[in-house]
């Protein structure tokens, strides 16, 4: 069920059922010339939409649409949170969503930089610690990576062949013609005052493998994983 489109006592009749609430953490980030800026966004939430689907029980609340960015935060189209502000605004929701009658949650975010990956656990940690409530924190995009489709590639990474092909599966009315390759330029060890020198051409991997198909499976494999991963570890 859709949480934004219940009513106030359709919400608390289905709080009474104990049910794993899923929060999605999108993104506006630039991800190349080839996919829209709300790529990680639409990503986990089509997962999350057939987990809802496939399963009982689920509570899919409203989607977080930004996240917190550095080596594509001064690209056109990316709107970043503050490292403070990220760990905060999920710390909340999860609180207030304990306070309304929810105990299980998984959040799945399709942002996965590490900045933002540690805020958001940061955020889970506190919220354990402090309720004892079952979390879940992931994103989807590492579940996808470990799919048959990804094995022997190389070099894909933000806005590669994975997720052009997710994108391609799920909305291929925002994904344009070209197939451009993007290069990932390791710093090694050092530090860099602009993180974008990591991404030169604001994605990394050859699109031109991509494909809807591919994506379609990609997909499945995805929600099939989940689904198994919330019966053994939250239901």
């Amino acid at each position: 069920m859709n949480v934004g489109e219940l009513t106030r006592d359709e919400f608390e009749n289905a709080v009474k059922n104990n049910p794993v609430g899923i929060f999605v953490i999108g993104a506006v980030e630039a991800h190349g010339p080839h996919l829209p800026l709300n790529a990680d966004t639409i990503q986990p939430e089509w997962i999350a939409k057939e987990l809802g689907r496939r399963m009982e029980n689920i509570l899919i609340f409203p989607s977080i649409n930004y996240g917190l960015h550095s080596s594509t935060k001064n690209m056109p189209g990316t709107v970043s949170l503050t490292f403070d502000t990220m760990r905060a605004l999920l710390y909340d929701v999860l609180v207030s969503a304990h306070e309304k009658g929810i105990d299980k949650f998984l959040i799945m975010t399709g942002h996965a930089g590490s900045g933002h990956m540690t805020a958001c656990s940061e955020a889970c940690k506190r919220f354990v610690r402090e309720t004892d409530c079952k979390v879940m924190f992931l994103t989807d995009y590492d579940i996808a990576a470990d799919s048959p489709d990804m094995k022997g590639i190389e070099g894909d990474g933000h806005g590669g062949m994975l997720e052009t092909s997710r994108v391609l599966a799920i909305r291929p009315d925002l994904v344009k013609n070209i197939r451009p390759i993007g290069l990932y330029s390791d710093q090694g060890f050092m530090i860099r005052s602009s993180a974008e020198v990591c991404f030169p051409d604001g994605f990394a991997g050859d699109t031109s493998k991509a494909s809807e198909e591919i994506g379609k499976r990609i997909n499945a494999f995805v929600v099939d994983k989940l689904e198994e991963m919330i019966k053994n570890g939250l239901v």
